[in-house]
């Protein structure tokens, strides 16, 4: 699998989800926090809706991942936070190969804006496509994507910042470049010191 596409696949394939004892995410009032050693608070400006947070378990590579999640929506867009923790505490959690964005703060690593072109029967057997569209967002037919991914020093903490836009079609001419530079002034992030 290509190494753009495996980002992909961390975040979208999972196996099945069990109820947890941990929350590496939780919301508080219209904002997410993370609480690892990555804790980071989350919140949107107006227009879009927060969303209680969901904790599942699952393997990616054979590596044992436990992961929280939760989302700001609109119709049309997603700003999706994963914050998770490898469960064997194996490092897997390593994105030193991605440059440097440096959004939503200093530290974060990513890629460009890709679209993806998801198949309508796929959502259903993909948990976070599946949860995406359980609240209101439907992440089938021609989807843009960004991610941001922030790695913690032993790197067995993680953030991901996952943009997603419904698009007109995949063609380069059809980026929504204007929503996704909304999106990025709309999602603050701040550290949160012990």
């Amino acid at each position: 699998m290509p190494a753009r596409l495996a980002a992909l696949a961390l975040i979208l394939l999972t196996s099945s989800a069990q109820a947890q004892d941990f929350a590496y995410l939780t919301r508080s009032g219209e904002a997410l926090v993370s609480h690892h050693t990555l804790a980071y608070r989350f919140e949107a400006g107006d227009g879009w809706t927060v969303h209680d947070t969901t904790h599942r378990s699952a393997r990616f590579n054979d590596v044992p991942f436990d992961i929280s999640l939760s989302a700001f929506t609109r119709t049309d867009a997603a700003m999706m936070i994963h914050a998770e923790h490898v469960a064997d505490l194996s490092g897997a959690s390593n994105y030193d190969r991605f440059p440097e964005t440096n959004w939503p703060v200093a530290g974060f690593r990513g890629e460009g804006r890709r679209c993806h072109d998801i198949p309508e029967d796929v959502v259903a057997g993909e948990h976070d496509l599946a949860w995406l569209r359980a609240r209101g967002f439907e992440p089938s037919g021609p989807v843009w994507m960004e991610q941001h991914f922030l790695s913690g020093n032993d790197y067995n903490d993680e953030i991901v910042v996952s943009l997603i836009v419904r698009g007109e079609s995949c063609e380069a001419g059809d980026r929504p470049d204007a929503v996704f530079d909304a999106m990025h002034q709309a999602l603050a992030a701040h550290a949160i010191t012990p």
